[in-house]
């Protein structure tokens, strides 16, 4: 029987893998469009479970007196205060005739000042914009829930380029996926969407009354502008239970908002450092996968073999770094017990253990990790 090659990393294999790492550039992009996530309607909770106390508020809202001062015609006044007669004296171009017998003056204008009630505090400029993003993020979810379909339908695009070095690399790859066609969604799912049209019918009632109101009237012909975080922790926002509701469902559904209006149309977003790293490890393994394309399976066969170690280092560095990122541990123990049930679940001549794994690949990665201490 022929003896068993020794296990080494060809110093050329490592050298061209780490000159294809370093030269790396890459990006991959994702878009899902899940319609499934519709199925999620804590949001209903959220906004039916405050009406109420929404309602109460615009129900009995907390006036303010405004002073207002005008310039008017004697004739046209309704109050004059003690100031409209010190704004006189300042003001003697006013004075439409003056008698001197009886000393009396006859103004042509003067100073009217009215105390008027208005709704346009700052707590119910903060209720006006809470209930108009409700009426917005209401009809952005009807328009979603109006043509319902359940489907799971996913992009991943992924690009990168670098030089080996021989050889100038590219790589453009893109996966779709697709949720298979049905004719109905399940009856339990309808059930559920008629109950939440419902729901959403009742706080739809709620806002309808709320426009009518005479607070949202007066706000709404004063152009009230939508306010904007931080908000103001007046005692009223504090104190107040009905508006400290008020106030965590402006939390709520300005971070929805605000998201929504920075989505990118298209491809949704970028995948984190980890996951990409798993895609450049792909992009090595196609390399490796081209180079060894030879007219002959043994020198086919002889190339692929040189490049197992590198990849299985590489790979198992980028499985812990997967770990310790989503806040798992793992030990040698584990890692070489994981590899060893592989490897004896391969076909082999003889059951593989811990210890024999260690012996066989500690040495090889050791001298790797070593050797490319500085790239890793």
């Amino acid at each position: 029987m022929a003896g068993k090659k020794k296990l080494e990393i060809s110093e050329e294999v490592e050298n061209d893998t780490i000159k294809f790492l370093n030269k790396l550039s890459s990006d991959m992009y994702f878009d899902s469009n899940f319609t499934g996530e519709l199925l999620a309607f804590e949001w209903v909770d959220k906004l039916e479970s405050a009406c109420p106390y929404l309602d109460i508020i615009v129900r009995n809202p907390k006036l303010t007196l405004v002073k207002e001062e005008n310039v008017t015609l004697i004739e046209k006044s309704k109050r004059i205060e003690v100031s409209s007669i010190k704004d006189l004296a300042k003001h003697t171009e006013r004075i439409n005739r003056y008698d001197h017998r009886s000393q009396s003056v006859e103004p042509k204008k003067i100073l009217d000042i009215r105390n008027e009630e208005t709704f346009n505090t700052y707590e119910n400029r903060l209720l006006y914009t809470v209930l108009k993003m409700m009426d917005k993020f209401v009809y952005k979810k009807e328009l979603m829930l109006k043509d319902f379909e359940l489907k799971d339908n996913k992009t991943l695009e992924y690009s990168g380029s670098t030089v080996s070095t021989l050889d100038k690399i590219n790589i453009k790859l893109k996966i779709t996926s697709e949720s298979l066609p049905t004719d109905k969604v399940d009856n339990n799912i309808k059930d559920k969407l008629r109950e939440i049209k419902q729901r959403i019918k009742r706080i739809k009632e709620y806002m309808a009354s709320w426009d009518r109101s005479p607070m949202m009237k007066e706000l709404s012909n004063l152009n009230i502008p939508m306010m904007k975080p931080p908000i103001r922790k007046t005692n009223v926002i504090l104190k107040n239970p009905n508006f400290q509701v008020a106030m965590q469902i402006f939390e709520y559904l300005y971070q929805y908002l605000e998201e929504d209006e920075n989505e990118e149309e298209g491809l949704q977003g970028k995948g984190s450092n980890v996951l990409l790293g798993f895609l450049d490890h792909s992009f090595l393994i196609d390399y490796f996968v081209m180079n060894a394309m030879s007219n002959t399976k043994r020198e086919q066969k002889n190339k692929m073999a040189s490049y197992a170690l590198v990849l299985i280092s590489e790979e198992i560095r980028r499985i812990i770094e997967l770990l310790r990122t989503t806040g798992y541990k793992i030990s040698d123990e584990e890692l070489m017990s994981l590899i060893a049930k592989e490897m004896k679940n391969s076909k082999s001549d003889r059951l593989i253990g811990i210890e024999d794994v260690k012996k066989k690949f500690k040495s090889a990665m050791d001298e790797y990790l070593e050797r490319t201490q500085d790239y890793l």
